[in-house]
């Protein structure tokens, strides 16, 4: 009897590698014991799987029916929907024959070559070679397919999401896990849904991706597509920062012309007073005085953001730079107890293209603002490095008392200050001038721990003999 059962199996399996249709033998529990090539190919599916994981769970309950009576009729044609290797799913005619000597069903699929067409590879191609990231998601919320794209969006492998529910998308993204159910119902209302999200995908890696899903009536099956915005997102956060600046600057020319005209008048008047004045008058002359000048004084710091930058820039060193002005603050440092760490930058090159004036001036406003937060026994700290040769990368840390994250939010914004006489436009003229020499500025915080402002400029290659005798002798002025 096994001997005849063994003889049986070699013949159908002779006849099933001889045919161009999918062929497979399966059981009467649908588990699957020979499958052909071309069935392999069209499915994806092995021996040893079920029946079920290509039969569409419509055609299921039809298929457990047919099973129950094909001992009696030997033969049946039924219609299903099966599922392709790509995701995609088809209605087809499945001939089913019943092997009594081995209780076992032969079953041959009348498959069109949906996937050996042109229109079927481009769109395999796109999926998988899209700069996008993009997810299959069949009716039940189960993912089926993710291209390559996995890893630079999401840092997660492929086998993270094929099989699972399309909630730990919602969840990796840090949202709703019902996320998924929202879009279904957002996708069959409107016809599709999106959405931005933020990403955290390292610690210092923030990215924002811009997610769409539609509904594909033929397939059956949700498309999900992610595309990184990061760049366009941060582009417009820069250009309203740069257009409040504009119309700070165009405020403060409007303001200047007004007022400083009664303030040359209120000035001289002043003055002609302290000729004829005598006692207590000089004193509060004196004050007036002061005061009117202090007027001026960020009156001119208004200007200088209105004005346009000028094309002064030369060749100079970043670390000679740094060093005269830390000469120029010690005597400040001094009298206020709090001591300045140059740290040695071990490099043989920090030349960069700046106007001098205007980068003293931002590093005169970054020493007083380190100052002004730190009280006797603080410590002021200078380093210059250089991240991948085209970078040059100065640090200012202070040990003073910080700032939360409210504060650094805002610390760029125009008239933001947390100084009862401050002007709050010292910190966007630091960011206006770093930025017109091609530079980035950022700012790291802690309460009670102090603060340290990180900024880049694009390093100029010195092709010099002897880059660290030319280096110190560039005159940072």
């Amino acid at each position: 009897m096994k001997c005849k059962k063994e003889k049986v199996m070699k013949h159908i399996i002779f006849l099933l590698k001889d045919v161009e249709r999918p062929g497979v033998v399966f059981n009467l529990s649908g588990t699957l014991l020979f499958v052909n090539n071309t069935f392999k190919k069209k499915f994806g599916v092995q021996e040893e799987t079920s029946i079920e994981q290509f039969i569409d769970e419509q055609s299921i309950k039809q298929w457990d029916e047919v099973l129950g009576c094909l001992h009696e009729c030997e033969q049946k044609i039924i219609d299903v929907e099966i599922r392709t290797v790509s995701g995609s799913i088809h209605a087809t005619k499945v001939h089913l024959m019943y092997i009594d000597d081995v209780h076992q069903i032969v079953a041959f699929f009348d498959i069109q070559n949906y996937d050996d067409n042109l229109a079927g590879r481009a769109y395999v191609h796109a999926f998988h070679n899209s700069d996008s990231f993009m997810v299959v998601v069949d009716q039940q919320g189960i993912i089926l397919d993710v291209n390559d794209m996995h890893t630079a969006f999401l840092n997660m492998p492929k086998d993270y999401f094929v099989g699972n529910d399309a909630s730990v998308l919602a969840t990796l993204l840090q949202g709703d896990p019902e996320l998924f159910l929202k879009y279904k119902r957002d996708v069959h209302i409107y016809g599709y849904a999106e959405e931005t999200k933020r990403y955290e995908r390292t610690v210092d890696d923030i990215r924002y991706y811009h997610i769409s899903t539609f509904f594909d009536s033929k397939t059956k099956m949700y498309l999900i597509r992610m595309n990184d915005r990061t760049e366009k997102i941060l582009l417009e956060e820069r250009l309203a920062h740069s257009g409040s600046l504009s119309t700070v600057g165009e405020l403060a020319a409007s303001i200047a012309h007004e007022i400083r005209n009664p303030m040359t008048t209120l000035k001289g008047f002043v003055q002609l007073l302290k000729l004829s004045a005598n006692g207590d008058a000089i004193k509060y002359l004196a004050v007036i005085e002061g005061e009117v000048t202090r007027m001026e004084s960020i009156l001119s710091e208004m200007l200088i953001l209105s004005k346009p930058g000028l094309n002064k820039k030369t060749l100079l060193s970043l670390e000679v730079l740094v060093a005269d002005m830390v000469r120029v603050m010690q005597p400040k440092a001094i009298l206020e107890g709090i001591s300045i760490e140059q740290k040695e930058t071990g490099m043989q090159n920090t030349l960069m293209n700046a106007d001098a004036d205007k980068m003293k001036q931002v590093l005169l406003n970054l020493f007083k603002n380190a100052f002004e937060a730190m009280s006797p026994g603080g410590i002021l700290t200078t380093s210059i490095e250089s991240d991948n040769s085209q970078q040059l990368i100065l640090s200012i840390s202070d040990t003073g008392k910080g700032m939360n994250n409210n504060q650094i939010n805002q610390v760029f914004m125009p008239f933001f200050t947390s100084k009862p006489e401050g002007t709050g436009l010292g910190l966007p003229f630091v960011l206006k001038v770093v930025e017109e020499h091609g530079g980035t500025i950022s700012v790291e915080s802690e309460i009670d721990q102090g603060t340290t402002f990180i900024i880049t400029f694009p390093l100029v290659i010195s092709h010099m003999k002897s880059p660290v005798q030319e280096d110190k002798k560039l005159l940072s002025s």
